[in-house]
């Protein structure tokens, strides 16, 4: 099931707005209660599930993987 345990997962929260009347207040205090690292991992598994949909293996994605460094130059 992915980061998400199956006691959250049976918990909903829900609220009715106008198409235009949402100010982004609910989005924001429902996600403020998650810890970072559960976001990080819930988004994750809607990465894969959005590969999966495009047909895609869901085990690796083609996200660009390149590292790099930069140091101060001295004196």
């Amino acid at each position: 099931m992915g980061a998400m345990d199956h006691r959250r997962r049976n918990l909903a929260t829900a609220r009715v707005v106008a198409l235009h009347g949402d100010d982004g207040a609910f989005d924001r205090d429902f996600w403020s209660r998650i810890p970072a690292s559960e976001r990080l991992a819930l988004v994750w598994d809607m990465a894969l599930e959005a590969l999966e949909w495009r047909g895609e293996r869901a085990g690796q994605s083609r996200l660009q993987r390149s590292v790099c460094r930069i140091e101060r130059g001295r004196g």
